[in-house]
């Protein structure tokens, strides 16, 4: 079902770039990541000048979009995270180290990154971030929630933030499916069903169809260390439980992680669904059904927050949206993803992050 990925990036390495010998990578990943980091509209002339960081006998070509996505993926400010690369990029051209090792890179980062006022937390964020990406650690985040109030705009933004390749939406799984099997495919926000329960039936059966087109998929992030976002309508957490109980630890894994999973379960309130559906710009929300699809809705998302109370169940992680600060939904997101990436970081390589303010640490001239 890799046909119903929406692909975000042309490689799922952030922080350093693949090496290869005697040989430059300088790619693009992700053009959704532009408006975030905003580098591919502010050229510069030192863009021109080729930097050189070798690693042994291998170097890649700096990119400071490549360094960039990395910054953001770490929670740093967008536009901190533009300036701080280009500063970057400008002190190493200026000095002539147009020929450097990764160890001389990583030290010239970390001090401009000090200048910013990002101190040791984020810095031990931004080894955590490239070393879990170069050790190609299966990260899988699923984003459940009932329809409109959202969810595929904060699963895109979010694997914009985390420098991720690609996000599978389940309402193109249960269409492609629909289409091969010659199901009609269930509308939730035109259909008055006879009762609720009639109604949920029909989502449970809706929401198996998926789970099984959508199994591939899921094998292969866990298995082939990738990394993806799955969200939609068609997602039951009680269908998910076998991933979302993996264990941390795998003996079987040379890397000791069977990899890292992250549920979440996105809720609306009442009066936010309702608003949020009044003002989309989906014609299915402007007819005359309209109050019949918004109660479908609200009962589905009764459905799946009851999911917490059921026996041997484990919960997703409920996260209810502000209607009116994505940005502070999406940063809600950020941090629980890279708290987990930090426990399993932990586990392997010593005490845990300190957690500062972005902007506490003492400020340091330029070197």
């Amino acid at each position: 079902m890799s046909a119903a990925s929406t692909d975000l990036s042309v490689n799922s390495d952030t922080s350093s770039p693949d090496v290869t010998p005697r040989k430059t990578q300088e790619g693009f990943r992700g053009a959704g990541v532009a408006d975030e980091t905003g580098v591919k509209k502010n050229q510069s002339k030192y863009d021109f000048v080729k930097v050189r960081v070798w690693v042994e006998d291998h170097f890649y070509v700096l990119s400071r979009y490549l360094v960039c996505r990395a910054l953001v993926s770490t929670k740093i400010n967008s536009k901190d995270a533009v300036q701080i690369s280009l500063d970057l990029k400008r002190t190493l051209v200026d000095l002539g180290m147009t020929d450097i090792v990764q160890e001389q890179f990583e030290d010239f980062l970390y001090k401009t990154m000090q200048v910013f006022g990002y101190g040791e937390s984020h810095i031990s964020r931004y080894r955590m971030m490239t070393t879990f990406h170069r050790n190609r650690v299966p990260l899988l985040i699923i984003m459940a929630g009932s329809s409109c109030i959202g969810k595929s705009t904060l699963a895109t933004k979010l694997a914009d933030r985390l420098n991720l390749s690609s996000v599978l939406q389940t309402d193109l799984i249960f269409e492609l499916m629909c289409n091969f099997s010659g199901r009609k495919e269930t509308s939730y926000t035109t259909t008055e069903f006879p009762s609720t329960e009639t109604m949920l039936q029909e989502y449970k059966k809706d929401c198996d169809m998926v789970r099984k087109g959508v199994k591939s998929d899921i094998d292969k992030c866990l298995k082939e260390g990738k990394s993806l976002i799955i969200e939609g309508f068609h997602i039951d957490p009680r269908l998910y439980q076998q991933e979302v109980a993996l264990q941390t630890h795998d003996p079987d894994r040379n890397s000791g992680s069977a990899g890292i999973v992250v549920p979440f379960l996105l809720t609306l309130d009442e009066k936010s669904h309702r608003e949020f559906m009044i003002n989309s710009p989906d014609p299915r929300y402007k007819e005359d059904q309209s109050d019949v699809g918004f109660r479908n809705l609200q009962q589905v998302q009764t459905y799946l927050v009851q999911h917490k109370n059921d026996k041997g169940i484990t919960p997703f992680t409920e996260i209810p949206i502000n209607l009116h600060s994505f940005h502070e939904t999406l940063d809600h997101l950020h941090d629980i993803v890279l708290k987990r990436i930090e426990e399993v970081y932990k586990g392997q390589h010593g005490p845990t992050l300190v957690h500062e303010h972005p902007h506490s640490h003492t400020q340091h001239g330029h070197y």
